[in-house]
């Protein structure tokens, strides 16, 4: 007898550093069978919030909510191009990535200032995950430059060894390089 675990989108969120809102899409989209839109949200053709009215609305007001957006210049160019494809896709060939139509309902309209609220609010959260991104990569990078440092200090490595610290994980070995690595 095999258990599963079931987690909670906040546990998954912890566990993989996403959101627990991303998470909470990701499993809405799932459930609802949206392969096809979860692969267009992994290759960043089109923000997860959006993907997630795509897959609440019925195909004719998409359409509506994508011609007001482009009217009102809010969505141009290959964004608007690749939300308008995908709705194509989903349309012909159905939720699910090599599959045919699926006939499940769908459940509300979606607007054009919806779609675009969605669209800036995915792009304001991928530009802070960037920022933390390359702020986690400076500190680490200063680690790293101040790791060398110590371990090339043999009064230092010395000090580790008196201490009974002359063991490295592996790891950190890698990062700095084997020569300044106290053990």
């Amino acid at each position: 007898m095999t258990s599963q675990r079931i987690y909670t989108p906040l546990q998954i969120a912890e566990k993989t550093g996403l959101t627990s809102d991303y998470v909470y899409h990701i499993q809405h989209l799932l459930k609802n069978g949206e392969e096809r839109l979860i692969a267009a949200v992994e290759k960043d053709r089109i923000p997860i919030t959006v993907a997630v009215m795509i897959a609440n609305t019925d195909d004719k007001d998409i359409q509506e909510a994508l011609t007001e957006a482009y009217e009102r210049n809010e969505l141009r160019g290959s964004k608007l191009k690749i939300a308008r494809d995908l709705v194509h896709f989903r349309q012909v060939m159905g939720k699910e990535l090599g599959s045919a139509k699926g006939d499940r309902p769908r459940k509300k309209k979606i607007t054009a200032d919806a779609m675009v609220r969605a669209y800036k609010k995915e792009t304001r959260r991928q530009r802070t995950m960037i920022q933390k991104s390359d702020l986690t990569e400076s500190r680490l990078m200063f680690l790293v430059s101040a790791l060398k440092d110590l371990f090339g200090d043999e009064n230092f490595v010395t000090l580790l060894r008196a201490e009974g610290l002359d063991t490295v994980p592996s790891q950190i070995v890698d990062l700095v390089g084997e020569k300044g690595a106290a053990g």
